[in-house]
């Protein structure tokens, strides 16, 4: 008996009914918020059949149909999954800092659930329509067929929007995010627009701030400052901020005894590591950052080139090329690499640094601080104190009460780290210490069914956004620190900070931006 072959044209048919409606759930859950009419429903999806059947008809064409279909279907049903996981929308910032996130963080993400999800819903179909034959047909016919046709669907599609043009239009408008939400156009998309920023000819680096000199200063005494970098902290969880869990107890003492600032009103520049990390350590404001900050010094450039001591002590997934051209100590060498390394395993090195220290100095210190999904990693079992906690990272099949008590367990962690290192500097006798606590970016915790972060900035809900500031001591920064709490920062304010601390001069300097320089005139 011989084998049915599928025409080409009956296996794209196959292939771009699957690929709009097994992967529609995030779209359709999104149109159902924004109370869209069941006509836009269904016109919306017919549109995206046509584009969809527009590119595999391309793909007829240079004879890689079926491959297309693999890569599509595989990719489609991974997203699926971590948009229905967590949430999240695919732009090209979700890209970027999926592309940049380390293996240890990747295994944090992978379960048996993912697997079989992705095998049932991308690699099953997949090899079904690979493992059928198809009627071999002449390469004109086929290329002036897949013209004809994709012209025809791309009418069709342009009729249907025009009928429901003014229902669509505010869609649009009022709903930017919408496109985001297009699987797999969205991963389309946003590999499109990451690879053109990857491939175009490189920049040329462009040296800021060679002005800068160090103005000199009657006290001999060595200068520090320590800039923790934290990870995935929301302000809304730190119990210097108000929350009701003492997840910041160390912090909140100090605060008492008028020694720290805990800023309740600091917002970050992006939501993902990979944005806001640069962002903060560059002379862009969050207004007009893009990806020139890789190409341009950043402060720690310029305090290094004005003879300041730089170091840079990593716990985390990297430090996004902000400590390229300074040294740079990673966990391998302080940490066993089979175990969780604890941010509080960076005070060792933090206490060496300062032992021999003998001239102005920064040091850096990025923390793992509250990554997820698996927050329940971040602490040891000593300190969990809030429980049960969610461990698994299939987040919404936890409750939020437990998936809340495994990240305010990590918060405790990163309250000995800020704790620590004050104490570590208050016996530095022989320097003059300071020390910045500030978070990257907030977290998502089931919030309104959102989870984890990355959500672009003009639909990012608060809980990504506000995020953790501490400054230590009080009296360094603040004429009145029981007020200077309230104060609006973000972080546009780190670089010209650490200007003003180290007393460096260069026209890049902002007096507006520098804290010390607003709140303690």
């Amino acid at each position: 008996m011989k084998s049915v072959k599928l025409s080409s044209r009956l296996l794209i048919l196959i292939a771009t009914l699957w690929l709009t409606l097994a992967y529609c759930g995030p779209l359709l859950s999104a149109l159902n918020d924004y109370q869209t009419s069941l006509i836009a429903k269904i016109g919306f999806l017919f549109v995206i059949a046509c584009v969809y059947a527009v590119l595999f008809l391309i793909a007829r064409a240079f004879h890689c149909l079926k491959a297309a279909i693999f890569v599509l279907f595989i990719t489609a049903a991974v997203v699926t999954y971590w948009m229905n996981q967590y949430g999240v929308v695919i732009d090209p910032d979700m890209l970027v800092n999926a592309l940049e996130t380390d293996t240890s963080e990747a295994s944090d993400l992978i379960s048996v659930k993912l697997i079989l999800s992705v095998f049932l819903w991308g690699v099953v179909p997949a090899v079904v329509l690979l493992w059928m034959p198809v009627k071999p047909q002449p390469w004109v016919r086929t290329t002036l067929l897949s013209i004809g046709a994709g012209c025809i669907l791309v009418t069709v599609a342009m009729g249907v929007l025009m009928t429901q043009y003014s229902e669509y239009s505010s869609l649009f408008r009022n709903h930017r995010d919408i496109k985001y939400r297009v699987i797999p156009f969205n991963v389309i998309s946003a590999s499109v627009s990451v690879a053109k920023a990857k491939l175009s000819t490189p920049e040329t680096f462009i040296a800021l701030g060679q002005d800068a000199t160090q103005q000199p200063d009657n006290d001999k005494t060595p200068k520090v400052m320590v800039v923790i970098v934290g990870e995935t902290a929301r302000a809304d969880h730190f119990s210097s901020n108000g929350y009701p869990r003492p997840t910041t107890a160390g912090i909140d003492q100090l605060a008492k005894q008028g020694e720290l600032i805990s800023f309740s009103n600091a917002t970050s520049c992006g939501t993902a590591t990979a944005i806001s990390v640069p962002c903060m350590f560059s002379f862009y404001q969050a207004e007009n950052y893009d990806n020139r900050a890789r190409s341009t010094s950043n402060v720690l450039d310029v305090l290094n080139n004005a003879g300041i001591d730089v170091s840079w002590i990593e716990n985390n997934s990297g430090c996004k090329n902000v400590c390229d051209r300074v040294e740079e100590i990673t966990a391998e060498n302080y940490c066993d690499s089979d175990q969780e390394c604890f941010d509080t395993r960076m005070l060792e090195v933090l206490k060496t640094k300062l032992a021999n220290t003998k001239q102005d100095s920064i040091i850096v210190l990025h923390s793992m601080g509250s990554h997820g999904p698996a927050y329940y990693k971040r602490s040891p079992q000593a300190l969990k104190k809030f429980l049960p906690e969610c461990t698994t990272i299939e987040l919404n099949q936890c409750s939020v009460d437990t998936i809340k008590n495994a990240y305010d367990n990590s918060l405790i962690v990163t309250d000995k780290l800020v704790t620590g290192a004050i104490n570590t500097l208050k016996e530095a006798l022989q320097l003059d210490t300071s020390l910045m606590y500030i978070s990257d970016h907030g977290e998502s915790l089931g919030d309104n069914g959102v989870y984890l972060h990355g959500l672009p900035n003009w639909m990012a809900p608060d809980e990504q956004r506000r995020v953790p500031w501490i400054v230590w001591p009080a009296k360094a920064w603040a004429a009145h620190p029981d007020k200077a709490s309230h104060y609006p920062v973000n972080h546009d304010y780190l670089a010209h900070s650490l200007l003003g601390f180290f007393n460096v001069k260069t026209s890049l300097y902002q007096r507006q931006l520098d804290l010390a320089a607003q709140l303690a005139p």
